[in-house]
């Protein structure tokens, strides 16, 4: 018997059967049959699924994509962008350190007027959002351009509270700047990386930046001015008019380096672009999908398993092609199930891969996940809890991330000052805040905060540097105390004093009545003061046991002493002291 011959007629005379070889061995002839859709699966009552499928066999897992450092910025901004979205530890680490960022932004400055001002403007030109949107594509692309506009700014209605003298009518002074008169930024965008290019000389930084017009801008500029909404109408009028004819005609736009800020991740000035902060894992995180697509293809074989049909044996040989054509109009049928009537000699065998199990398992994935966190320099434990340290391990790991989102404040910091620093010199104000960030980010803060006071009440420590360790502005906080220095005097904040110095309750001879605090009952001075020596004599109480006649002679002498006027006075004095109960004792 010719198989070949065989083989191939039964090929094509089952085509939609899937038959691969025939091989007859000691009078066993055995079918490897690859059953195909329209063999198994239509019928009325059966379904199937249908995708796209991968053979291993011509797998590519190394792909021939240019490495990092050879790849055009643009296109690593691409799909950095794409990687945030789509690969889940790499879009995860970057919201983490942009929500670490920005946490605790503050306005520190003495001036409480300047400081209103500040924090008025951040709230009026939504800072905060606009802050947001820098840290975001700072860790996720690595460069970021920002547009302001200009504009007259009065002060908003907000939740803040105006200083005194402002209450009482104070205005602010404004300077002439070259580009306008007491006119400031009123609102921030953020452009696209994408539509941005570096152009000019980087020597000293001799570039400029010019941007390509995205399609909604160019349409917007094309509608007629009675369909543009209020905030559209808002944005043509902002619009330089070189601008709006540069957009018309689709050509590339020179941005007023006024009106442009920059910030950029690890960039030297010799290079034109920066590249995003995760281009180091791009490598690997391919290397992974590759790993995925190798298990896709292994699901892939297991659903498209090859049948192994052998008929006939040593007793009941197979002779003859009509029965192996006989066998195999058995297995030509639309179902998913077979219904084979035949005698003992047939024998059914699936084949599928031997490797499922080692190829399905995640241990693979080990090395490639240790690879990328690596490469973005971010411990998988922060995110998930998946990797366990030990604690001093965690507090190395930790301090490697606050360095990280420092480095990342210190450059957004400095964007921050530049445009304070135009709005002082546009107000006439003599100073702008200090940046004031949350410094307690990955701590412990109650075993912190206790060990800075701990040094600061055994006087190691000055309230200067304590209130800096704990990230405060000292200038902003000393002017606080001295304005609420009046209300703790009075009892409504806390006591002047230390708590472990309370004055004791009694009638004071020879010590006038103002020397505690009238309600806490602590004495003035500082916590560390402490009782002046050779100042203050020693207090005398009224004799115990006296009677009330004897009491009253004695409050009269007291009172004379004393230089009191009104009796009075004295007795609402007592009763707030509770000298009468204490005597009664």
């Amino acid at each position: 018997m010719d198989l070949e011959k065989v083989t191939e007629e039964l090929k094509n005379k089952y085509k939609d059967l899937g038959i691969e070889k025939i091989e007859l061995n000691d009078g066993k002839a055995s079918f490897y049959v690859r059953p195909t859709s329209k063999a198994l699966a239509f019928s009325e009552t059966a379904s199937v699924v249908y995708r796209d499928k991968i053979s291993r066999e011509v797998l590519d897992l190394f792909s021939d994509t240019k490495l990092p450092s050879k790849e055009d910025p643009k296109k690593l901004f691409k799909k950095s962008y794409n990687y945030y979205w789509d690969i889940d530890i790499y879009g995860s680490v970057i919201d983490t350190l942009v929500n670490l960022s920005i946490k605790g932004f503050e306005n520190d400055i003495g001036d409480h007027e300047i400081k209103y001002f500040y924090d008025s403007w951040c709230i009026a030109t939504n800072f905060l959002q606009v802050l947001e949107w820098i840290f975001l594509d700072f860790f996720r692309i690595g460069m970021v351009r920002t547009y302001k506009i200009i504009g007259k700014f009065d002060l908003p209605v907000t939740h803040l509270t105006p200083p005194e003298s402002m209450i009482k009518g104070r205005a602010f002074a404004a300077k002439k700047k070259k580009w306008s008169k007491s006119h400031i930024p009123i609102a921030y965008t953020v452009l696209n990386p994408l539509l941005v290019d570096i152009e000019g000389s980087l020597l000293f930084d001799n570039t400029k930046v010019v941007l390509k017009a995205n399609k909604e801008l160019q349409e917007m500029l094309k509608k007629p001015t009675s369909k543009l909404t209020p905030a559209e109408k808002e944005i043509v009028k902002r619009l330089p008019s070189d601008f709006k004819n540069s957009i018309k005609k689709n050509k590339g736009i020179e941005l007023d380096p006024e009106l442009v800020g920059s910030i950029d991740y690890r960039k030297m000035p010799y290079e034109r672009y920066p590249r995003p902060r995760g281009t180091r894992a791009f490598e690997s995180i391919e290397y992974k999908n590759a790993l995925r697509e190798a298990d896709l293809s292994t699901l892939d074989g297991i659903s498209n398993y090859i049948l192994k049909i052998t008929v006939g044996n040593d007793q009941y040989p197979v002779t003859s092609q009509e029965e192996l054509d006989k066998v195999a109009q058995l297995f030509n049928t639309p179902s998913k199930a077979f219904n084979v009537v035949w005698n003992h000699t047939l024998e059914i065998e699936r084949i599928v891969s031997p490797e499922i199990e080692s190829v399905l398992g995640k241990d693979k994935y080990g090395q490639v996940n240790e690879d990328i966190s690596g490469a973005l320099a971010f411990p998988r434990a922060f995110l998930d809890g998946v990797q366990t340290v030990n604690s001093s391990t965690a507090v190395i790991l930790a301090q490697v991330v606050v360095e990280e989102v420092n480095y990342a404040r210190m450059k957004v910091a400095n964007w921050i000052y530049n445009e304070y620093r135009q709005i002082a010199e546009a107000m006439g104000f003599s100073q702008y805040p200090k940046i004031r960030w949350d410094s307690t980010i990955l701590k412990d803060i109650i075993l912190y905060m206790t060990v800075v006071s701990q040094l600061v009440d055994r006087r190691m420590l000055s309230y200067r540097t304590a209130l800096e360790r704990l990230g405060f502005d000292f200038d902003n906080e000393l002017n606080n105390m001295l304005e609420e220095f009046p209300y703790v005097m009075d009892g409504y904040f806390g006591i002047i004093g230390s708590p472990w110095q309370q004055a004791k309750q009694g009638i004071p001879i020879d010590v006038p009545l103002d020397n505690t605090q009238k309600t806490q009952k602590a004495p003035k001075g500082t916590p560390s003061y402490g009782r002046p020596k050779g100042q203050v004599p020693t207090k005398k109480k009224a004799p115990k046991g006296m009677t009330n006649s004897e009491l009253k002679q004695h409050i009269l002498k007291m009172s004379k002493e004393l230089g009191l006027d009104s009796l009075d006075d004295l007795v609402l004095r007592l009763k707030e002291l509770r000298i009468m109960e204490d005597n009664s004792e």
